[in-house]
């Protein structure tokens, strides 16, 4: 009997646990088919190193062991799970000098703790003309065995040539602004949102550095800020100041008539005696004094 392609799975499939001692084959077995069902479990065989090599049915299947967890528990013993195959990923660097060799950055990659699995390349420049299309940028790339241990630096600093010069790395799929995975720098929505943010900021702050202008005619003013205004407030007072001023001096006149009536019995003896004011600098002070809340009385006058 023929058997289907679809019967062989390919390596990526795969997952691969630390073989432990007094832990039977079919223990692994069980366990792995608890967590993705006991159907998606297709292949388990030893392998050398000590180890337990597994076939699922499906890549995803694959994916969600990984995602989950890093390790499982049987009998109360913690066994490290990973990949069979590391599918190879594409690190890519920004901000790099021409004059930098490739195998600066090797170097700086494997000093990190990553494998190489490809040589460094240039990467072209972002530029519209086709005569121009042989024109690099600074950025390099090169593919790494994933490690799952390991993080990335969004940037780090090289001492080259006597210049320290400052790298950005980031995976193909992820920006480096946001550390989000799906979309580059020049796309990523958190700038966007940042920049919309600060292009609406300046609506909400009053403008009152400006020069002052003159309010037309017959518009009421609403700002409260505008200077304009309180020089329209200040004008009314000054006006109700002269008029208020103007009703005193009417009040003062009008109150001639009683200042003298009141003081008529007393102008023979102010005029008579030995005081240092006269019947009619009398009169005339009390005239002045009228409307006034305090009057200081001074015995020596």
């Amino acid at each position: 009997m023929e058997t289907s392609r679809s019967q062989f799975p390919a390596k990526e499939q795969a997952i691969v646990l630390t073989s432990i001692k007094d832990l039977k084959l079919t223990d692994y077995v069980v366990a792995i088919g608890d967590i993705v069902t006991p159907k998606n479990v297709v292949f388990a065989s030893r392998m050398s190193n000590e180890r337990i090599c597994i076939y699922l049915s499906d890549v995803s299947n694959v994916d969600q062991i990984i995602s989950e967890r890093s390790a499982i528990t049987i009998q109360d013993k913690r066994i490290a799970v990973r990949r069979l195959i590391n599918p190879a990923r594409k690190i890519i660097f920004s901000n790099v000098c021409p004059s930098i060799p490739h195998s600066i950055l090797e170097d700086l990659v494997k000093s990190i703790g990553f494998t190489t699995l490809s040589q460094m390349s240039f990467l072209r420049a972002a530029i519209g003309n086709n005569k121009y299309n042989h024109v690099l940028s600074f950025g390099r790339q090169t593919y790494i065995q994933p490690n799952e241990t390991l993080d990335l630096a969004s940037s780090l600093v090289l001492k080259y040539d006597n210049t320290n010069c400052r790298i950005f790395l980031s995976y193909d799929n992820v920006c480096f602004k946001c550390k989000m995975s799906g979309h580059f720098a020049n796309d990523c929505p958190g700038v966007s949102l940042l920049s919309f943010e600060s292009d609406q900021q300046p609506e909400t702050v009053p403008e009152i550095m400006g020069k002052r202008q003159a309010p037309e005619e017959d518009v009421p003013i609403e700002n409260p800020l505008d200077l304009s205004g309180r020089f329209l407030e200040n004008s009314d007072d000054s006006d109700n100041r002269r008029q208020a001023k103007k009703i005193r001096s009417s009040d003062s006149t009008e109150s001639l008539t009683p200042v003298l009536e009141l003081f008529e019995p007393a102008k023979e003896l102010l005029d008579n005696a030995q005081y240092p004011i006269s019947f009619s600098q009398t009169v005339e002070f009390m005239e002045k004094a009228v409307g006034e809340n305090i009057i200081s009385a001074n015995n020596n006058c």
